[in-house]
């Protein structure tokens, strides 16, 4: 048995469209076009506020401000999970794995996705609103909370800031490439595995 923490967006939940259409949005940027939205594609939602204009001391605000509208995407069913990921939850919690999350998005929007999609049970503890710059005291609180030690652990995710995290507090990662960050990019910082589905996903999951 391992316990498994899973960021949300970007790795459970399908988020993109709603990041880069509310970055355009709140910069009075006209609506993306399909090129534009490719071109967008494999950045980070920190790369990708840059691309639009912002200033990285923008990040803080743009997350506040964005996770509270998010409640209204997750209510109308606009935001959905990537396809495969409910059950592959399932599953692990089947098999006895400790699962949670760690997400910088807020406990509100965590609880009504998961809700929504009917997966929210399989949850041991939920770590929302971890840093919005670094993710590394959030992990160090979830492991000391939880009674684990950092090798018992694996992070499921998908950006680079993510993966530093954990590996600063020695936490194995599986980077998964239908997030916000690139292929190329997520092996070059090295994680424990990558994954480029979720049946992979489960396949790494079951080997470690």
């Amino acid at each position: 048995m391992s316990a498994i923490i899973f960021d949300m967006d970007g790795t459970i939940a399908d988020s993109f469209d709603y990041v880069s259409d509310f970055l355009a949005q709140h910069a009075n940027h006209p609506a993306l076009s399909a090129t534009e939205k490719q071109d967008l594609r494999g950045l980070s939602m920190r790369e990708m506020a840059c691309r639009l204009g912002y200033h990285w001391w923008d990040a803080p605000r743009l997350y506040i401000l964005g996770r509270r509208r998010m409640k209204q995407t997750i209510q109308k069913r606009y935001l959905q999970p990537f396809s495969g990921m409910p059950e592959i939850i399932r599953k692990l919690h089947n098999e006895g794995h400790e699962l949670f999350i760690l997400s910088t998005n807020s406990m509100r929007n965590i609880h009504h996705f998961l809700e929504g999609q009917k997966i929210h049970s399989y949850f041991v503890d939920i770590y929302a609103g971890i840093g919005v710059l670094n993710k590394a005291p959030g992990l160090r609180r979830l492991l000391k909370e939880q009674h684990l030690k950092a090798e018992e652990a694996i992070y499921v995710c998908d950006e680079l800031r993510d993966i530093e995290a954990a590996q600063a507090v020695g936490v194995r990662t599986i980077a998964v490439t239908w997030g916000f960050a690139r292929r190329g990019a997520l092996v070059d910082v090295q994680p424990s595995a990558l994954a480029d589905t979720p049946q992979e996903l489960m396949r790494i999951l079951e080997e470690v």
